[in-house]
């Protein structure tokens, strides 16, 4: 019973708070009313108390995604598993946070249809063979990422192998 007083406390004080500070590695916005008002900045910011001010906020430092095992055929027909990693950050904040739901997931949408045009587009021997393919995926997801405010850095390839895919038709 005493715990939830405490909580209920905790929470009603939070109230009141009429300041936000952001680390060195987060940006942020201010909503006030549920309204843009601004782009905050690292450091001491205050704002109206009762949630007339709001600050989303989101580390704006480069971050890792990893796309999980994928498979796709090149386009000489080999079957090609691999594992996709992203290294993004963010770079328009606003965009970031009122324009799509997680940044995550605005990545793994930006590259995974990218990754995977780009590696059917080419034979097996130019995939492995040079590291030139790596630079053409980054910029194929750069340049859907953009729009979400987010910035790819690079698209890296692990566990690239030749494999055998077997489908099951269930009815």
């Amino acid at each position: 019973m005493f715990d939830r007083l405490v909580e209920f406390l905790i929470q009603s004080m939070e109230l009141f708070r009429f300041w936000i500070v952001l680390d060195s590695f987060e940006q942020g916005v201010l909503l006030r009313l549920g309204k843009f008002v601004r782009v905050v900045e690292p450091g001491l910011h205050f704002m109206w108390p009762f949630r007339i001010d709001h600050v989303l906020y989101e580390s704006v430092v480069p971050t890792t995604h990893s796309m999980g095992n994928e498979s796709i055929t090149t386009k000489d027909g080999k079957s090609v598993g691999f594992h996709a990693i992203i290294t993004y950050k963010v770079h328009d904040i606003r965009k970031a946070m009122l324009e799509i739901a997680e940044t995550d997931h605005a990545v793994r949408d930006a590259c995974q249809g990218e990754v995977g045009r780009v590696l059917r587009d080419h034979d097996w021997c130019d995939i492995i063979g040079s590291t030139e393919i790596l630079d053409k995926l980054t910029a194929a997801c750069r340049k859907r990422a953009f729009r979400y405010g987010i910035e790819v850095m690079s698209v890296q390839l692990a566990g690239l192998a030749l494999v055998k895919t077997i489908r099951l038709m269930q009815n």
